[in-house]
């Protein structure tokens, strides 16, 4: 069966102030079958937020960027896709739940 999210070797980097890079992901891989769930857990500054980021495209412009792996959703690679179709992806296909819980799963 193929995954629905296949992530292989992701690594994101951020600019430094000054020049060169910090990759606080780096080697990320996880696949997600379709109707499973999958929990990323982890200390508070491990990378869960950015590796969603990344997923997402949802990176600072200019600041964060995906330097190495694949990112594999529903069999097209994420990476080739433009903003505009990033955008559909979005909200319809896939969704984030962003770490505040309190706002972010309010039934209301």
């Amino acid at each position: 069966m193929t995954a629905l999210l296949e992530v292989k070797g992701l690594r994101t980097s951020f600019k430094l102030e000054g020049g060169g890079e910090f990759s606080p992901v780096d080697g990320v891989s996880f696949s997600v079958q379709a109707g499973r769930t999958l929990g990323i857990v982890g200390e508070s500054g491990c990378g869960k937020s950015v590796t969603s980021l990344s997923i997402m495209g949802l990176l600072p412009k200019g600041q964060g960027r995906v330097s190495a792996g694949s990112i594999v959703f529903e069999g097209r690679d994420l990476a080739s896709l433009g903003a505009e179709e990033m955008r559909r992806l979005r909200g319809n296909r896939m969704a984030m739940i962003f770490q505040e819980p309190m706002t972010s799963l309010n039934p209301a």
